[in-house]
């Protein structure tokens, strides 16, 4: 059986929050969406920062250092607006059309943001408050420029449509360092979550939502770092971010980017058997004055010790009643969760098991209609988050007539390339097997014989290859037949 691994991936764009899918007026807007999940071996950040509050619209820079290919390049930009554009009196309006500086100008090249989200203020000395935050994809931008010290440009795309306050711009970039031969795996979530902590109107405005990576464990501590890009923030009043298994941090939020911005990096540490890392920014102490924060971001990249996904190799039983054996086991992190996604005409339970187990569990499926093909799909999680989808396809081949008969798989993984013949009493004689136009053939198959054709030569890359299956022999001969990929231990 084979596994696809499928933590290895990058997310950009995949919940792109606009406008109208923004929560009530009123609400928070938490840092929930992943935007990137990515592991990689070599893969590095690299990020900077620069204010604008105050800012006649023309160019700011960000400066940094690109060592490698770039993976992905993400920008951030927030403010705020006092008094709001109200949809009635004191109500403001979410952003719609193209809103106040949702136009910039990165490197010489126009923009309009993405909203990552909105959280407006009902009471302040000078009116109800709308906050904001935008993102933008710019990686082709940012990968054409190369490698090394590189400077990008941010500027106003829009001075007659300008915040109260546009409290600056972060970038952040993924590149892989080539000279490094670890993995790591990046995990960075964005939204627009604004504090207040001694704001007139109780609930969200006055706290964060905490955020938490799942990254998943090892059995060896890890050091890394944590990313957070903030607004509003400034040097003469206290907050703290709280990050789990770590000493709080305490006033470090004060425009280090530029007035009122903060593209800020802390070492972590990650304690042997921890899973998660949770991180809130908070402003407080509330008797202090403290900071008013819009959070917009935030990054985590982490050592992953831990690259291989569980095994789940299969053995195949003809029966009656057929089934498929999977044993499934990871030798390194250990086994986090085992999750049937698929089980069409089969009964497939999930024996328990503790989390981190590193002994091999079993999961055995049963076809229920033996007539009738199968197909199960048990996607396999470790405790350092690689995944493994384990997935045979089981049929029966039935001469009911005097022709013989066909079957036909579209839309096959490439892994899928061997056909396993478990032949019945009576058994078919001969099998032929189209893999993708290719032809392979059994024959002077005996009753009850078992026999494995490696088509694989034949599989094309990605998950669109046809297969089709004939039988011959007499009248009311059957055949089980298993696509799979062919690892048995």
């Amino acid at each position: 059986m084979h596994f696809r691994r499928t933590s290895t991936r990058i997310v950009i764009g995949v919940a792109l929050l606009t406008s109208l899918i923004l929560p009530c007026i009123g609400r928070a807007t938490p840092l929930t969406t992943a935007i990137v999940d990515r592991m990689e071996k070599g893969l590095t950040l690299s990020s900077a920062g620069v204010g604008t509050q105050g800012w006649d619209g023309s160019p700011r820079n960000l400066t940094l250092n690109i060592g490698g290919p770039v993976r992905f390049a993400l920008l951030y930009w927030a403010g705020r607006q006092r008094p709001c554009d109200e949809s009635s009196p004191g109500v403001c309006a979410p952003p719609s059309g193209v809103f106040r500086d949702q136009k910039i100008i990165f490197d010489g090249n126009t923009l309009i943001g993405t909203v990552t989200g909105y959280e407006w203020q009902p009471t302040s000395g000078g009116g109800p408050i709308q906050n904001v935050g935008y993102y933008a994809d710019v990686t082709a931008i940012v990968a054409a420029k190369g490698t090394g010290s590189q400077t990008f440009t941010f500027a106003d795309g829009d001075t007659s449509s300008n915040l109260w306050r546009l409290n600056g711009a972060g970038l952040l970039v993924g590149y892989i360092d080539t000279g490094n031969f670890n993995w790591y795996r990046v995990m960075a979530f964005h939204g627009l979550d604004f504090a207040y902590g001694p704001d007139p109107t109780p609930g969200d405005v006055r706290v964060t939502a905490p955020l938490t990576f799942n990254h998943g464990s090892h059995t060896a501590a890890r050091s890394t770092d944590l990313i957070v890009f903030t607004g509003d923030g400034t040097p003469d009043r206290p907050e703290n971010i709280t990050v789990t298994n770590n000493p709080t941090i305490f006033n470090m939020i004060n425009g280090i980017s530029g007035f009122d911005w903060d593209s800020n990096v802390f070492p972590i540490s990650i304690p042997a058997g921890v899973g998660s890392t949770t991180v809130q920014v908070n402003s407080a102490p509330i008797d202090q004055n403290p900071d008013s924060l819009l959070w917009i971001l935030a990054a985590l990249r982490v050592p992953q010790i831990d690259t291989s996904p569980a095994r789940c190799p299969v053995q195949f039983v003809a029966g009656p009643p057929t089934q498929a054996i999977v044993t499934i086991s990871d030798a390194l992190s250990g086994l986090g969760s085992i999750v049937v996604t698929q089980s069409d005409n089969a009964d497939t339970p999930v024996p328990p098991f503790t989390v981190g187990t590193n002994d091999p569990i079993t999961v055995t499926s049963t076809k229920i209609d033996q007539t009738k093909r199968s197909h199960v799909t048990v996607t396999v999680t470790d405790v350092a988050g690689n995944q493994a989808i384990c997935d045979p396809i089981t049929t029966m081949l039935v001469r009911d007539s005097n022709a013989p008969e066909t079957q036909t798989f579209r839309d096959v993984p490439q892994a899928e390339g061997h056909i396993t013949i478990m032949n019945g009493r009576p058994g078919v004689k001969n099998v032929e097997i189209w893999v993708n136009g290719v032809k392979f053939k059994a024959k002077s198959l005996k009753d009850g014989e078992q026999t494995t054709i490696d088509a694989s030569s034949a599989m094309h890359s990605g998950n669109n290859n046809v297969i089709a299956i004939k039988g011959g022999g007499k009248k009311g001969v059957s055949a089980e037949i298993a696509i799979w990929d062919g690892v048995s231990q």
